[in-house]
């Protein structure tokens, strides 16, 4: 049996998660109306008996084709009538042309007001890695990031690698924003880079320009460039 990771992912400010296990049969869904219907999949039930009375999709429309699989997305709208969003929602599905059926690869809710940016996928020779953008509310914005295994997406480990900054930054010198993210088309990132006396709004000893590749299922640093400010 072929199996996947259904994926219910928190972001980083507060959105509500639920993860099914690696061994969870893929779900089948039939693939006409998928970008444009909402379907039943995951924890996203609606109608008289659903957990919300309507959905409707706001967003829908293709986002990469790997390995002759076609993906596409779909962004709902879940509430109590058919104008209203108590809470949003992104599904990723797959199918094969000419087949009847999808595959469910990605299910997440979130809070109301929770918009998402298109997904992005970045593909090398070896490796197929997405990000998808998701912005609160409250303006927040997190980024998630997935690597492609044969038939379905895996959570990759996105901000390990800045346990690792400090060994390459200058001697006494150190980075205070706790979450970075890579960017995925240039793989690298930028950050401001202290020392001791700074204030919090004057970094002084440059900006580090870091160059990623990949291990495994997370960001490694390559190398770190310090530029002045």
């Amino acid at each position: 049996m072929r199996t996947i990771f259904l994926l219910f992912l928190t972001a980083l400010f507060g959105m509500s998660a639920q993860a099914a296990s690696e061994t969870t049969p893929l779900q089948t869904v039939p693939f006409e109306g998928v970008q444009s219907e909402c379907v039943q999949v995951g924890e996203i039930s609606f109608g008289p008996n659903g957990r919300w009375p309507s959905c409707h999709v706001i967003r829908g429309r293709w986002v990469v084709t790997i390995d002759f699989l076609d993906m596409y997305q779909a962004q709902y709208c879940l509430g109590k009538t058919a104008e209203s969003c108590e809470q949003t929602a992104q599904v990723i599905f797959a199918n094969r042309a000419y087949t009847p059926d999808a595959t469910v690869l990605l299910v997440r809710i979130d809070e109301a007001g929770t918009t998402y940016g298109d997904p992005l996928v970045v593909n090398s020779d070896e490796d197929s890695v997405m990000s998808i953008a998701t912005h609160s509310a409250a303006g927040v914005t997190a980024k998630s990031y997935y690597l492609w295994r044969t038939d379905h997406w895996i959570t990759m480990k996105a901000l390990a690698w800045q346990q690792d900054l400090t060994s390459f930054l200058p001697k006494g010198t150190s980075v205070r924003e706790t979450v970075v993210f890579p960017d995925l088309e240039t793989m690298s990132a930028q950050v401001n880079v202290f020392k001791p006396a700074d204030a919090d709004c004057c970094p002084s000893a440059g900006m580090a320009h870091i160059e990623f590749g990949l291990d495994k299922e997370q960001f490694a640093i390559k190398q770190v460039k310090i530029h002045p400010m």
